[in-house]
C-alpha cells in the first residue's frame, strides 16, 4: 500500500516545458529564448534541490534525536523492570470502604 508521499499528484504531470511543446513553430522560435527558458528552469530546480537537502538534513537530525530519546527511555524501562522483578513484592489489594449517601 502506498503512503501519501508516494501517490502521484499534479506535480508529477509533465508540463509543456518538460514535453518540449511550443506554440511557435520551430522555424520562427529563437534559440536564445529557448536557452533563457531552460536556464531559468535549471536555476529554479537547483534552488529546489538545495531547499530539499536542507529539509532532509533537518529531518535526519530530528530523527537521530528521537532515536536517542527512545533508546534512553527503553533503557530506563528495562531498569525499572529489573528492579520490580528483583523485589518480588506482591501487591496488596486496596482497602475499600462503603459509603452510604
Amino acid at each position: 500500500m502506498k503512503g501519501i508521499q508516494q501517490v502521484s499528484s499534479v506535480r508529477d504531470v509533465k508540463s509543456i516545458r518538460s514535453v518540449g511543446a511550443r506554440s511557435i513553430p520551430k522555424i520562427q522560435k529563437s534559440a536564445y529564448l529557448e536557452l533563457y527558458v531552460h536556464k531559468n528552469e535549471k536555476d529554479r530546480l537547483e534552488k529546489e534541490i538545495f531547499a530539499l537537502d536542507k529539509r532532509m538534513i533537518r529531518a535526519q537530525r530530528l530523527l537521530e534525536s528521537i532515536n536517542r530519546r527512545i533508546e534512553k527511555l527503553q533503557s530506563e524501562v528495562r531498569e525499572e523492570q529489573k528492579t520490580a522483578t528483583y523485589r518480588k513484592i506482591p501487591a496488596r489489594p486496596l482497602k475499600t470502604v462503603a459509603i452510604k449517601y
